[in-house]
């Protein structure tokens, strides 16, 4: 008798921002491997990194952000980037899928998480090992604290499960 490879797959998501960007490995809904925040100053070297990531955990699915929902504030040239990561994604045979802002808030409102800081939250609980990450809640004259990057990650992890789970089939 065969045994199956019970193994969840390897879903890599990344999401970036002006500093670099957020990463975060899961091998289920609850299960993170790696997660990690990436300052990247030559914005050249961004596709260098995300291909180290790809080499390195050889996931089976990866999660970006889709710049063209109402919510996106994407440059033209993150818009760009994305569409090569998911290029090179595809010639390795990964799975390439895109979330929204608006995805992931619908995925949070069960949670009550309208914002940001309230996602960041709502995934601390749901994951205690990330509580001490969380940054103080915003006020509107500071700028975004660079560990949002890997909640923002982590978000999307949330939301490519939430999605899958209810996809039928």
């Amino acid at each position: 008798m065969k045994s199956k490879n019970l193994r969840e797959p390897l879903v890599l998501s990344i999401i970036f921002n002006t500093r670099g960007f957020g990463y975060a490995l899961f091998e289920g809904v609850l299960a993170p491997v790696d997660w990690g925040i990436k300052t990247i100053k030559d914005k050249e070297d961004y596709l260098e990194h995300v291909r180290l990531l790809l080499h390195l955990f050889e996931p089976s699915v990866i999660v970006l952000p889709d710049c063209a929902g109402q919510l996106a504030r994407c440059t033209k040239a993150i818009r760009e980037l994305i569409d090569r990561i998911a290029k090179l994604a595809g010639k390795k045979r990964i799975k390439v899928l895109r979330y929204s802002r608006a995805d992931i808030r619908t995925c949070f409102a069960y949670y009550g998480a309208r914002n940001k800081d309230e996602i960041a939250r709502s995934i601390a609980k749901l994951l205690p090992e990330f509580a001490h990450r969380v940054p103080p809640m915003r006020k509107l004259w500071m700028s975004e604290d660079y560990r949002m990057g890997l909640f923002d990650a982590l978000s999307l992890v949330f939301t490519y499960y939430a999605k899958e789970q209810l996809r039928p089939g």
